[in-house]
């Protein structure tokens, strides 16, 4: 049976010499397997089509088990995604993300437009940290824990401007006249905090203009991936990536 589906690919992964299976997260929510014979032969015109990021129509067969690719109809290969090391590692970490928050067997509308936004965000120029950084608020819920960003956990004041850290002791935010009593209190400024609150509620189609300081989007960024590191366990493979450029840039300064 021919199926046509349209999507984006958020998966690749080597099979033999020549093979790879790909995941297309479909337009409906659903992740979709598909062997791509000869992926890595360029007489087979599946190299380029067949790479993460690229958005498409992708034409396979389907019998039982997993499909075998025919063809795909590029729609936006995302290609500048590509070009810039950090870009792409935190593209990557975009998909990573929305890979892991939900099972095979899951349909998730809200994770292909998530991923939808997150590529087309980074396309017009918004630093793909910050995007990441969005994309992880979003799918904190989907890895089995919540945060608590917008009242002190133990004062119980919801004023953003008395907040100084995240205790991970209470679990949630701490006001300076609470702060003593974390020794090992992660310091984070008010702002960083109020802007993650934001983000993690606000729906995607009211986020529109998108330019914060990137000391502070670096600072969301270590505590985000923090969070995931203390309550779910979550190493994500782009992370080594991130590391090492961070390790490289630093050695010139």
């Amino acid at each position: 049976m021919l199926v046509k589906q349209k999507g984006i690919i958020i998966k690749t992964v080597d099979y033999g010499e020549s093979d790879k299976i790909i995941t297309v997260l479909n337009e409906h929510g659903a992740k979709i397997p598909l062997m791509v014979r000869r992926a890595k032969k360029a007489k087979s015109g599946l190299q380029a089509s067949t790479q993460l990021f690229v958005e498409g129509l992708f034409i396979y067969n389907k019998w039982r088990g997993m499909g075998t690719l025919t063809s795909v109809d590029v729609i936006n290969s995302h290609y500048d995604l590509r070009i810039d090391l950090f870009t792409n590692s935190y593209a990557t970490l975009c998909l990573e993300t929305i890979d892991g928050a939900f099972d095979a067997d899951k349909v998730d509308p809200q994770m292909y437009a998530l991923l939808t936004f997150a590529l087309t965000q980074i396309d017009a120029g918004v630093s793909a940290q910050l995007v990441a950084n969005i994309v992880m608020l979003k799918c904190i819920t989907y890895y089995g824990f919540d945060i608590n960003l917008t009242h002190c956990a133990v004062k119980n004041t919801d004023e953003p401007g008395e907040f100084v850290g995240y205790s991970f002791k209470y679990d949630g935010v701490i006001s300076k006249t609470a702060a003593h009593l974390d020794s090992h209190l992660m310091p984070l400024s008010n702002k960083a905090l109020y802007l993650m609150a934001i983000l993690k509620q606000l729906p995607l189609s009211k986020i529109n203009s998108l330019s914060i300081h990137e000391d502070i989007i670096e600072e969301m960024s270590q505590f985000i991936l923090m969070i995931y590191k203390e309550y779910a366990g979550m190493y994500f493979k782009s992370q080594r990536m991130i590391n090492q450029l961070r390790r490289f840039n630093a050695s010139f300064e």
